[in-house]
C-alpha cells in the first residue's frame, strides 16, 4: 500500500523526536512514527481546530462596519444558507450548521494538500466519516421530520404488493450513497494530488505555479459538490408531500 507522509508530518516527528516502527504490511515495511502513519487523522484535527478558530476570530471582530476577514466570512455564510435554502424547502436555516462546517472541514483538507500538510481527504477513512455524519444526519432529521415509522414506510413503494421488492432496493440505494459522496471526493483529491506529485518531479520549476492554481480550483469544486449534496439529501429526507 502506497503512503507518503506530509512534510509537517515529519518534520514534527523528528522535532518531538518520535520513534518510529513497521507497522505491519503497511506502506511496504516502512518505518513510520504514529504521526507519520496517521497523518490524515492529524490533518482532520488540524482541520477542525482552525475551522473553530476562523469562527472564534470572526466572532470576536464582528462590527456594523465588516472588515475584509468579515466580509469574506460573511459572503460564505450567505453562500451556504443560499445553496440550502434552494434545496431544502422547509426551515433551511437549522441545517445551515452542518452543511457549512461540514464545508469548511472539507475545503481547508483539500487545500492542506498543497502545502507541506496532509491532506485528510486525500484518504477514504476521512471522506467516509464525513458521508456517515451526513447519511446519520438527514436520516434522523427525516425521522424527526415524518416519524419513525412513516419515514421508513416510504422506502415501501408506491403499491403494498411491490414492497418486498421495492424495500431492500430502496435500502441499497440509500446505502450507496455513502459510497458514492466519500468516493466521489475521495478520488478526486487524490487523484489531483498523484497527478500533481508526478508533474512535479518532471518539471519542478515550471508547473507548481499552475498546478497550485488548479489545486485551488479543484479543492473549491469538490467542497461545493459534497455540500450540494448533502443538502439534496436533507431535502429528500424531510420534503412533506404534496
Amino acid at each position: 500500500m502506497e503512503h507518503h507522509a506530509s512534510y509537517l508530518a515529519t518534520l514534527l516527528t523528528d522535532l518531538l523526536g518520535l520513534t518510529r516502527q513497521v507497522w505491519g504490511t503497511f506502506a511496504h515495511g516502512q518505518e513510520l512514527s504514529v504521526l507519520e502513519r496517521y497523518d490524515h487523522l492529524f490533518a482532520s484535527a488540524l482541520a477542525a481546530l482552525v475551522t473553530v478558530l476562523l469562527v472564534i476570530i470572526v466572532r470576536a471582530r464582528m462590527s456594523k462596519v465588516p472588515g475584509p476577514y468579515q466580509q469574506v466570512m460573511e459572503y460564505a455564510v450567505s453562500f451556504i444558507r443560499n445553496l440550502v435554502g434552494e434545496n431544502v424547502e422547509h426551515h433551511p436555516e437549522k441545517y445551515v450548521p452542518l452543511v457549512g462546517t461540514m464545508g469548511f472541514f472539507i475545503l481547508l483538507n483539500n487545500l492542506f494538500g498543497l502545502a507541506p500538510l496532509p491532506s485528510g481527504t486525500g484518504n477514504w477513512n476521512v471522506t467516509v466519516g464525513c458521508a456517515l455524519v451526513v447519511f446519520c444526519y438527514y436520516n434522523f432529521h427525516g425521522m424527526r421530520e415524518h416519524g419513525f415509522i412513516k419515514y421508513w414506510a416510504h422506502f415501501l413503494g408506491p403499491v403494498w404488493w411491490l414492497a418486498p421488492l421495492m424495500f431492500p432496493l430502496e435500502i441499497i440505494g440509500l446505502l450507496s450513497r455513502i459510497l458514492s459522496h466519500s468516493l466521489r471526493l475521495f478520488g478526486n483529491i487524490a487523484g489531483e494530488h498523484v497527478v500533481a506529485g508526478i508533474f512535479f518531479g518532471m518539471m519542478p520549476l515550471l508547473l507548481p505555479v499552475s498546478f497550485m492554481f488548479l489545486g485551488i480550483f479543484f479543492g473549491l469544486i469538490q467542497t461545493f459538490v459534497f455540500i450540494m449534496l448533502t443538502s439534496i439529501y436533507i431535502s429528500g429526507a424531510v420534503a412533506h408531500e404534496h
